[in-house]
């Protein structure tokens, strides 16, 4: 980890902590519709850890998640290396955080995960309604959301999800909050929701003040 990152530190030690607290729970909430992956750090009743993988040009948003989770991410748990996506391409930077094993993490991976045939598959969980807030819904815009300059809308790339799945979490967008949103078909059995134009500044007066200013353009602004 970048020795130059400093984290304000919590009051308590979260580890002790049966739940996260509200903002943090909503923050992994959203995080994990989008990019962050849940797994068990051995047998089916070990605990469980949360990684996430951006690309080096998001380093702001990396140290701010990796500020938020300080206390659940060791320093080595923040990794900055060089890769290629394939034989002949050029290196690229990769962030990646990476937390430690523990209880309170197996809520969250009973909740979007699903045992199908011995392997974990993540899902959009039945009640996500009612888990939804502004704040999850900004995180994953952060995470896997982006704005069409030409078109002037944002989508929402949920394209590791079912099409019943995504379908639930366009009801539920839509019930909680109001926000008119569609379906849209990218590929062979992959879907985006997209907020329509008229949508976009209802959609970024919810979300703005949880949006890092890094990120701020995900959202047209």
């Amino acid at each position: 980890m970048n020795k130059n990152i400093n984290c304000i530190d919590h009051k308590y030690d979260l580890r002790l902590y049966n739940k996260l607290p509200y903002f943090l729970d909503q923050v992994l909430i959203g995080l994990c519709l989008g990019d962050l992956h849940i797994g068990k750090s051995g047998s089916v009743n070990s605990n469980t850890r949360f990684s996430l993988t951006m690309a080096g040009k998001y380093t702001n948003l990396a140290i701010y998640i990796y500020c938020l989770f300080n206390h659940f991410i060791n320093p080595k748990g923040f990794r900055y290396s060089k890769v290629k996506s394939g034989l002949n391409s050029k290196l690229f930077s990769r962030i990646q955080l990476i937390s430690v094993a523990l209880p309170i993490f197996n809520y969250y991976h009973n909740l979007f995960y699903n045992n199908i045939e011995g392997k974990y598959v993540k899902i959009v969980p039945l009640n996500i309604e009612n888990l939804l807030s502004d704040i999850s819904l900004a995180f994953l815009i952060m995470s896997d959301g982006n704005y069409n300059k030409v078109k002037k809308v944002i989508r929402l790339c949920t394209n590791n999800f079912t099409k019943s799945e995504v379908e639930l979490l366009s009801k539920a967008i839509y019930k909680k909050f109001g926000i008119v949103n569609r379906i849209e078909k990218v590929r062979k059995e992959q879907y985006i929701l997209v907020i329509k134009t008229s949508e976009v500044v209802k959609l970024q007066n919810l979300v703005k003040s949880h949006i890092h200013y890094s990120m701020l353009y995900r959202i047209g602004l």
